[in-house]
């Protein structure tokens, strides 16, 4: 009766599982249309793929809150690695508005009290100045720094952009990464659970002297190695979430299975790590053009206001030279000191370091041209990776309709081993590996089925599309 209804629950069991997956069905295109596959997909059930609770109270109790994938990307925008990029921006503007500043002319003060005291006089007077300085051409250098700060700036941006694309990459392969190790540890337990059961059997049938010990050990043994299983397999769910707990700035503990939306095939070379290297190497072109052998021509006033040294005892004659008087030194000494005067003058400078300047006119050249040699490098990677990534799409469409053949197929062997192992026709050895390629089974269609999900993702990246409008 025993061996009955284990055989009863074990087609039941096979049923449900037969049902779950006859609807679906791939096209046996070369290239197959992964509009359908997404379609299709929304009817099968994936192990892991939400840790739904049955109410509200029993989410608070065991798993809190269930995120999505669009709820981790969010909240990834608080992360500090953007904002730290965020303040780059910011000092890189700063330094931009600062260059253009030069072009504005300068205006300096100064204030100096002097106390002379020697043989002849003692002398205290006071002096204010005030000078502004404008430089009306400096061989094109103030023009193309503020060119340079102003690309420099723009690089922050796109590479911030830059590090957000790979942030919200880091948190979609964590996010599918979690759902494939809980499918497995849901497998596993599965297996552990049947193991259990018959251990329980095996016991009965030992008891009444028609097994040996050896099957019994044996069980054990296999419960044993399936429990470390499934602790190393829980540790790599906490790895999980304690990744997307910091990529994402949030607490997480559940989530909720969300798709990618399917990319269109098409090459966008606006990608935001191209983008600032086209930047840095603008500003290396335009830092190459300040070193130049251009004249610098500025304009400068300079007005000056001295104290006056003839009232307040701010000059008293000591030992005066024969025959003189303080009368006919004071003209001289005021001619020295005048009230105010004011001081126009227009200057041209040219540095003739000939050597110099062509010494580090070409080392900046030859820092702009390996910026375009990088920049056209990494453009060509990108088309390498857009049409690598396309096909490794259309291979996980394979690998899915694939894996859920061997499902099918391991699901009918384990049944009918199954039911020989209840009518003792197989050993346990039979019924073991059995069991093992059904478990290996369901954590390959669960792993085909993420890795379909992660190579949208990749493609998406790496074809320069923006990874947040694809995110359900």
């Amino acid at each position: 009766m025993m061996r009955k209804s284990i055989v009863c629950i074990a087609f039941v069991f096979a049923s449900q599982m037969f049902a779950e997956i006859q609807n679906d069905n791939f096209e046996s295109e070369k290239v197959y249309r992964f509009e359908e596959i997404e379609s299709t997909k929304d009817n099968l059930q994936i192990q892991g793929s939400s840790q739904t609770p049955t109410n509200k109270g029993e989410a608070d109790k065991t798993s809190g809150r269930l995120f999505t994938l669009a709820e981790l990307l969010e909240g990834a925008k608080k992360n500090y690695n953007l904002e730290a990029k965020e303040l780059a921006i910011l000092q890189a503007q700063a330094v931009n508005r600062a260059a253009y500043g030069e072009f504005l002319p300068t205006l300096d003060g100064a204030y100096q009290y002097q106390d002379t005291d020697n043989p002849s006089m003692r002398l205290k007077a006071h002096t204010s100045s005030a000078k502004a300085n404008w430089e009306i051409f400096s061989g094109f250098k103030t023009y193309n720094k503020v060119r340079e700060k102003g690309s420099l700036y723009r690089a922050s941006i796109e590479d911030k952009e830059h590090t957000k694309d790979q942030l919200f990459l880091n948190i979609i392969e964590q996010y599918y990464g979690y759902f494939t190790n809980h499918a497995q540890l849901l497998s596993l337990e599965q297996k552990r659970t049947q193991l259990e059961s018959n251990i329980r059997r095996v016991e009965r049938l030992y008891n009444a002297g028609l097994t040996t010990i050896d099957d019994v050990e044996s069980l054990r043994a296999e419960v044993l190695a399936t429990e470390h299983e499934i602790a190393n397999i829980k540790m790599e769910i906490e790895k999980n979430k304690f990744m997307l707990s910091l990529l994402s700035q949030s607490e997480v503990e559940a989530l909720e299975r969300k798709t990618i939306k399917t990319p269109l095939f098409k090459l966008d070379e606006n990608r935001h790590d191209l983008n600032m290297l086209n930047f840095q190497a603008q500003s290396a072109k335009y830092q190459a053009r300040q070193i130049n052998y251009l004249p610098i021509v500025s304009v400068s006033d300079t007005y000056v206001i001295n104290s006056d040294i003839t009232k307040n005892g701010s000059l008293a004659f000591k030992d005066l030279p024969p025959g003189m008087s303080a009368n006919d030194m004071l003209p001289m000494i005021q001619r020295s000191f005048p009230l105010n005067q004011n001081q126009i003058m227009i200057s041209a400078t040219i540095h003739l370091d000939a050597l110099t300047i062509y010494r580090q006119n070409e080392a900046a050249r030859l820092g702009y041209m390996k910026s375009l040699k990088e920049l056209a490098y990494k453009k060509e990677e990108q088309k390498k990776d857009e049409r690598m990534y396309r096909k490794s799409l259309e291979i996980a469409v394979a690998k899915i309709k694939a894996s859920e053949a061997a499902l099918r197929s391991a699901n009918i062997a384990f049944d009918n081993v199954a039911k020989k192992y209840d009518a003792q026709i197989l050993n346990f050895t039979d019924y073991l590996q059995s069991l093992t390629k059904k478990v290996e089974a369901e954590a390959t269609y669960n792993q085909a089925l993420n890795n379909y999900e992660m190579q949208k993702a990749y493609y998406i990246y790496y074809s320069g599309q923006d990874l947040a409008q694809h995110i359900e």
